[in-house]
């Protein structure tokens, strides 16, 4: 049997102690026919067990972990040709190890994620090899530990810290997992099998122990939220904002609190996981759409030709000591590298590093982080006041604001004292990456590296290529992206990039939609209702409607788009700031419908003559991000950025586009192209020549894709 085909368990003894070798290459999920062999291991051991040939269990993994999950692709739920092999007495635990008298220990290397770690917590103990992560991640992509999860982990932890891992999916290292008692000690590190011994010591000095201790079912209920199960709710409707898992994962804690058996507590977790109105109900799953999104974060740093391998980031300079600079310094700190904070002056440099302390201090207050540990990424950042400083920096990057000059002076002074080989980028949203990169000698080590704000909370980064970037630059920007906890995609130097390019359309939409007929809490309830956090009129208000708006006027340029804007703003209402915008907001915060500033939206209507048109919400949410959809086809067309994915994974992560429908041109997928392309012709607007084809063909963007991109292989800007 190839490595590749292998779906089974090993099974040995030794010495008294009976192994359990997971043998799924390569993460050991869990297929039907290693859960088949699982059982007939465990049957063998409960015979071996009473006549004393067994007397202690360790299970472990092969490979590169001990076992990433349940096998949702290629194993669970399909026929196998496997003969089925049944427990010879009731399973209580996942796979029936909680039940074997002696005591099982699991010896974890690598990592234990989703249903690896509902396994290991069917062990008696668990040991996690000193370099491994546990994790409950199913709510990534749409789900809720399924496997006992929801009640197994607030037993052995304090319920808060059990739903914090649940609702954020996080993984934790052997310290954290220890402090909490997912594990009960750490062993060394390394690959299959490092903490084996470790285990089996382990699993020796418990034989003499009452197992039933150790078995999580029969353990009372625990204890109650401390923050309270209410304010979880709450919480999660505000951070996962239309996401249906986390606050099942709540009512699934919320019954082990309640109990008052195990079993009660588990019939919940099944019928929210199977059940109607569970995470596998049609009616309200988003597995689909989260499975795609958690393939395109990841897709977005392979990059179809670049061979290059990257150059490990050890050091980087920041030029520019304000909100983006700090941030994105913060991001280099946080993962480990030394940065060299620029500014001119000692009082901005001051202000700079000021708001890096008072962010780490709410870090410590909120207690997402201790003092110790904020202490030691602090200390990766200096503050220089010279270029001079940054010439032993492997990587620099400009934060200045947006003018071309200024840029190309800095990037003059940076390509003087940078060291042979430093990577030279630009934090530019919007400015011709080639015309910077000419200041310089060294063109092929100059990258745009767009970051959203704040940029230590932000997710996206936009790599821009230049037309003489080198490979060896693009394969360093994108390792580096992802080192430093960003999702980076790819993108051709084309005006606005990616993410500003299409925004504009949307942004030019809201307005016209105004013009149309409808009014700034009818486009923003419908908006908010499809999932974005914020309308694009609270949005406006929110940031301030008179910025730039002063310098468009001097310049004597006329937006029809920006007539009702102009007029809003000409009244005095300049939004949040001065409690008054598109809407009021009487205690300097709430926004509320405005009758004085509809009404004079309805004068410049009547003003230029436009029929006032109504719409119903899905009208509302098509018109507002169809335009936006097209100019991503144009994107595509043209060469501009790798795959439909990264578009994807650009709104989600940029501009707040709700992760669980996939992002937009995964939607228009959903609702259909020709609605798409219809829609469009019926506003007046013309259809990419990508999307017509798509639509003559009768096909999705997704499965249109591949064959496209070949048929214009050697066209791409990238």
């Amino acid at each position: 049997m190839s490595a590749a085909a292998k779906d089974t368990a090993n099974f040995s003894i030794k010495d008294g102690i009976a192994f359990i070798e997971l043998d799924k290459p390569p993460l050991n999920s869990l297929g039907t026919g290693l859960m088949f062999a699982v059982t007939d291991a465990i049957n063998q051991i409960d015979e071996k067990a009473q006549t004393g040939e067994v007397k202690g269990v360790v299970v472990y993994g092969s490979g590169r972990s001990f076992c990433a999950g349940a096998d949702f692709v290629g194993g669970l739920g399909k026929k196998s040709d496997k003969k089925p092999v049944k427990l010879n007495r009731k399973k209580v635990g996942m796979l029936g190890f909680e039940e074997i008298k002696v005591p099982v220990v699991a010896a974890i290397h690598g990592f234990a994620l989703g249903g690896g770690l509902e396994l290991a917590l069917d062990c008696h103990y668990r040991v996690l090899a000193s370099d491994a992560k546990v994790g409950l991640p199913e709510v990534n992509i749409g789900f809720l530990p399924g496997g006992q999860g929801t009640q197994r982990l607030p037993r052995i932890m304090a319920v808060d810290d059990a739903l914090k891992l649940m609702t954020t999916g996080e993984h934790v290292g052997a310290d954290q997992a220890l402090k909490w008692g997912i594990v009960d000690a750490i062993g060394p590190p390394g690959k299959a099998g490092a903490p084996v011994a470790a285990a089996v010591e382990l699993c020796r000095s418990k034989m003499n122990d009452d197992i039933d201790k150790r078995r999580l079912s029969r353990l009372p209920p625990p204890q109650p939220s401390k923050k309270g199960i209410d304010k979880w709710r709450s919480d999660m409707h505000k951070v996962r904002s239309g996401e249906v898992a986390p606050q099942l994962i709540i009512d699934c804690v919320e019954a082990a609190c309640k109990g008052p058996t195990f079993a009660d507590g588990l019939k919940v977790e099944v019928q929210k996981f199977t059940g109607k109105g569970g995470v596998m109900d049609p009616s309200y799953s988003q597995f689909q759409e989260l499975q795609y999104m958690f393939s395109a974060e990841r897709n977005g740093g392979k990059i179809d030709g670049v061979k290059a391998k990257p150059v490990r980031i050890k050091s980087v300079g920041i030029v520019g000591a304000g909100l983006m600079g700090g941030g994105i310094g913060m991001s280099c700190a946080e993962a480990g590298m030394k940065v060299k904070l620029l500014d001119m002056s000692e009082d901005a440099l001051k202000r700079g590093l000021g708001l890096i302390d008072s962010n780490y201090k709410r870090s410590v207050e909120r207690g997402s982080r201790t003092q110790k540990s904020a202490e030691q990424v602090r200390g990766n950042i200096t503050g220089v006041l010279e270029y001079s400083a940054l010439s032993d920096c492997d990587m620099i990057v400009e934060a200045v604001f947006e003018d071309m000059d200024a840029k190309k002076d800095i990037f003059k002074k940076l390509d003087a004292v940078a060291k042979p080989g430093a990577f030279l980028c630009s934090n530019t949203s919007a400015l011709n990456i080639d015309t910077i990169a000419a200041t310089t000698s060294r063109p092929e080590f100059v990258m745009g590296t767009h970051f959203f704000s704040p940029a230590n909370v932000m997710k996206l980064l936009e790599n821009v290529r230049g037309a003489k970037t080198s490979d060896v630059t693009i394969s360093t920007c994108m390792a580096w992206g992802k080192e430093i906890g960003k999702w980076p995609i790819l993108v051709g130097n084309c005006p606005g990039f990616v993410g500003n390019r299409l925004i504009g359309q949307y942004s030019g939409m809201a307005a016209r939609i105004l013009e149309a007929g409808a009014m700034p809490a009818d486009v923003d309830g419908a908006i908010e209702g499809f999932g974005n956090k914020m309308g694009p009129f609270r949005m406006g208000d929110m940031v301030g409607l008179d910025l730039g708006i002063q310098a468009t006027k001097k310049q004597g340029k006329f937006h029809p788009d920006k007539v009702i804007k102009d007029a809003i703003v000409d009244a005095g209402r300049l939004g949040q700031k001065n409690k008054k915008g598109y809407y009021d907001y009487p205690d300097g915060r709430t926004a509320t419908p405005s009758a004085e500033a509809n009404a004079i939206i309805a004068k410049v209507r009547d003003q230029l003559g436009l029929p006032k048109a109504t719409f119903t919400n899905e009208q509302l949410v098509g018109r507002m991000f169809f335009p936006l959809v097209n100019e991503g086809f144009k994107v595509l067309e043209e060469g501009f950025c790798q795959r439909p994915a990264d578009i994807d994974v650009c709104y989600v992560h940029g501009y707040g586009f709700p992760r669980y429908r996939g992002g937009p041109m995964y939607y228009a997928d959903k609702v259909g192209l020709k609605n798409v392309r219809d829609t469009l012709v019926e506003m007046g607007m013309k259809p990419s020549a990508l999307l017509e084809e798509c639509v003559a063909a009768g096909s999705t963007l997704a499965k249109f894709w591949p064959k496209y991109q070949k048929a214009k292989q050697g066209q791409s800007k990238l």
